[in-house]
């Protein structure tokens, strides 16, 4: 295992552009060389070593590998692999990257793990959701971040999603974090629980509107009308 490792290190430092690497830095990406997500995703498509291996054998590497890894790039290489291969059924998958948020530091992992949880709740809400609702009273913010951001990654008509009641039953013990990136996942979930059920979404918000942090109110009113969100505003002074 060690030895793919390097060898996606390696690969993947070829592609190293210090401009983007001073991007990631001013966007708090912790451990990246600097490629871009085009370049990543061109990357992963040309075989390394591994390639023609069985799948079940690639899992076991990529785990290794996000695990393992202290370069930034290799572990998104990682979850890019999982986000190809879960949207359709992945309960043996979801056994090995339940465990990835164990090894989250920083929000462009968090976000691509959420995805990949996302697609998993979806298949498979009776093994999942009540995972996410152990992250959502965890003392670690990436389990909080990753137990919201999960349940509606983007709303859409194409994607099934948790009632109204579980959403907001995961948001309301988040609500009042200061967590930077916890707040923003309590801000996204409310706009995105707003697309599908505004009436309800917007109710919690009105009631709530006082204990939102700036950033998660910014964000849960972002697809609000002006006369609406200036009315949450007075409510919040």
């Amino acid at each position: 295992m060690p030895q793919f490792l390097l060898e996606v290190e390696r690969e993947l430092k070829k592609l190293a552009d210090p401009a983007y690497k001073t991007s990631n830095d001013h966007f708090n990406v912790p451990r990246s060389v600097g490629v871009s997500s085009i370049k990543l995703k061109s990357r992963i498509k040309h075989s390394f070593s591994f390639s023609k291996q069985p799948e079940t054998e690639q899992w076991k590497i990529w785990n290794f590998i996000f695990r393992n890894s202290h370069q930034h790039e290799a572990q998104m290489a990682a979850l890019r692999f999982a986000e190809d291969r879960v949207q359709t059924n992945g309960k043996r998958e979801w056994n090995v990257v339940r465990g990835w948020v164990d090894f989250i530091d920083n929000w462009a992992h968090s976000d691509v793990l959420s995805k990949i949880y996302s697609f998993l709740l979806e298949q498979h809400p009776d093994l999942v959701l009540p995972q996410l609702k152990k992250w959502n009273h965890s003392f670690n913010p990436w389990k909080q971040r990753a137990s919201l951001v999960s349940l509606i990654y983007y709303a859409s008509p194409k994607r099934k999603t948790p009632s109204v009641k579980t959403v907001l039953e995961f948001v309301e013990p988040l609500i009042k974090s200061r967590d930077k990136y916890v707040a923003k996942a309590v801000g996204w979930t409310l706009r995105e629980s707003y697309n599908v059920y505004p009436k309800e979404t917007l109710a919690f918000i009105r009631l709530h509107v006082r204990d939102l942090s700036a950033d998660a109110f910014s964000y849960a009113t972002e697809k609000l009308n002006n006369k609406t969100k200036e009315e949450l505003k007075k409510r919040r002074k």
